[in-house]
């Protein structure tokens, strides 16, 4: 029988970074969200954890794109560490992986816009975890930290809810939401993962696609973390250093 597992059976290039990188994260987050385990839904009393993964690459947290993916997969395995980097970024600490470690896979463009394939790994996945959190101790870095700031989330249409989330975790704001709430976001994002598990000529094209949320929501997310401190606004960008907020607000988006 063939084998539809693209980590079994080999695929083309376009086909892996086109259509089964997206179809995985869209799977992982459809089981995420039926079990009602997944990173961005609240316990019982509406709080919500927020959990930044920061790229020792960069010291900045990651994209939503690739930071709901990878927290998924930390969820999974049990891992503490809020740290990742690629094989090659792991190969120059002088360390390198254990036998047969799986990363989290993820796609981006060269420069000449062609797609490539790359994968995230923790720490523990590693031959010499210690070193590594070491390490990325002295490289990571906020945007600019907000610890002290409540955020509810008040709209549960998918990008909003999400870009709240991803807000909450690039600036470590308290966030919170109410279940009901919550609940509607499942129910309106639901479709969406649904329809990416499709294969491409049976989708419905009227649907964004999870990838486009994400996106989106990155966008929107920047947004709102700007709006909380309109004065810090170019210390957004990824090559400013962070600064802790004095500020003790509550907002709703």
């Amino acid at each position: 029988m063939e084998q539809k597992n693209p980590f079994e059976n080999p695929v083309s290039k376009e086909e892996f970074n086109g259509f089964w990188i997206p179809r995985h994260n869209a799977k992982v987050m459809k089981q995420g969200l039926e079990s009602n385990n997944a990173p961005f839904l609240p316990d019982a009393s509406g709080k919500i954890y927020t959990d930044p993964i920061y790229n020792v690459a960069t010291g900045y947290c990651l994209p939503a794109g690739r930071l709901i993916p990878v927290q998924f997969a930390k969820m999974e395995k049990g891992y503490i560490s809020n740290v990742v980097a690629t094989r090659t970024a792991i190969g120059a600490m002088g360390n390198a992986l254990k036998e047969n470690e799986k990363g989290v896979f993820y796609n981006f463009k060269d420069e000449t816009g062609d797609i490539h394939t790359a994968s995230l790994f923790f720490p523990e996945q590693t031959q010499n975890p210690d070193d590594f959190i070491k390490r990325a101790q002295e490289v990571v870095k906020g945007t600019l930290l907000l610890p002290e700031v409540s955020m509810v989330i008040s709209n549960s249409d998918p990008k909003e809810y999400l870009a709240t989330y991803i807000a909450a975790c690039r600036t470590e704001m308290k966030l919170s939401v109410d279940p009901k709430i919550a609940e509607e976001f499942k129910t309106k994002i639901m479709p969406i993962l649904e329809n990416d598990l499709q294969e491409p000529s049976k989708r419905d094209k009227n649907l964004p696609s999870l990838s486009n949320i994400l996106f989106e929501a990155e966008k929107r997310g920047t947004e709102i973390v700007k709006s909380f401190t309109p004065e810090n606004a170019d210390k957004i960008a990824p090559e400013q250093e962070q600064k802790k907020s004095i500020y003790n607000m509550d907002m709703c988006f």
